[in-house]
This record gives structure tokens, C-alpha cells and sequence, in this order.
């Protein structure tokens, strides 16, 4: 049995410029389109004793590009912004920008959707969900037969 060394062909057999290396030196996104899945903000979501709190990461807005909304078990958060060219100038790349978005929850069991209360502060909007009150137990009560 003959055995033959694997070896590599030589770089230079491979065009310097081609779409092969531009494609593998530019970013992901400028030939597939994934700007939009880099527009979603970060969410952190925490459960308290009396509350869930829902944060999202999202520097750059006003709390007027905010809606929040609760419709039966769901809470729906969308933010909308314009874009801005700034000094008159276009972009070559343009990585931070929230143009617009939308992110929906499913409320816990439990939680009272019609005191959700919401603050935005520091480039992070917190949406306090809280829990109601637990109801108090049925206790069984033993009826006596006359």
C-alpha cells in the first residue's frame, strides 16, 4: 500500500483578489443582509418576589420612540426612531442604528398586566410586571350530618 503525504497547494495558485477573498474579508452582512437581526436590543428579564423586570438595552432613543403595550397575556415593546444623516454626509457603514423593531413576551401566570409600569433611564427601558397578590387557600371545611 502506497502512502502519500497530504499537502497543501501553494496560496499563490488562488487569485489575490477574487469574490472568494472579499467574501471572506468583509463583514457577514454585506452579502447577506443581517443588519436587521443586529437592529434587536438585548433584553434581560428577572423574576423579583413581587414583580418581573424586563430590561432592554437601548442607548441612543427617547422614551418617546418607545410603545409598550399588554393585550391579554402578551406584552408587546416596539420602538421607532428616524433615521438621521448627520453633517449632511452619507455612511460607508453604519452598525448602530435602531430604524425600528418589535419584541413580544408572554406574561407569566399570575401577573397583573393592568398595573405594568415602564422607566427609561440611562439608555436601558425597565418594564416592572408585577405579580398579584396570591389568593388566599380554599380550606376545606367538614360539615357535620344531623
Amino acid at each position: 500500500m502506497e502512502k502519500k503525504e497530504l499537502t497543501k497547494s501553494p496560496r499563490s495558485s488562488m487569485p489575490e483578489s477574487g469574490w472568494m477573498d472579499r467574501l471572506f474579508n468583509s463583514p457577514i452582512d454585506e452579502f447577506f443582509n443581517f443588519g436587521k437581526i443586529n437592529n434587536m436590543p438585548a433584553v434581560n428579564v428577572s423574576e423579583k418576589e413581587n414583580e418581573y423586570c424586563i430590561c432592554v438595552a437601548a442607548p441612543g432613543l427617547e422614551k418617546t420612540d418607545f410603545k409598550v403595550e399588554a393585550d391579554d397575556n402578551m406584552l408587546t415593546v416596539s420602538a421607532e426612531k428616524e433615521k438621521e444623516e448627520k453633517n449632511g454626509g452619507r455612511y460607508n457603514r453604519r452598525e448602530y442604528n435602531y430604524s425600528s423593531w418589535s419584541r413580544s413576551f408572554t406574561l407569566p401566570e399570575g401577573s397583573d398586566a393592568s398595573k405594568i409600569d415602564a422607566e427609561y433611564k440611562n439608555g436601558e427601558l425597565i418594564i416592572h410586571v408585577p405579580r398579584m397578590a396570591e389568593k388566599e387557600t380554599k380550606r376545606t371545611k367538614q360539615i357535620s350530618i344531623h
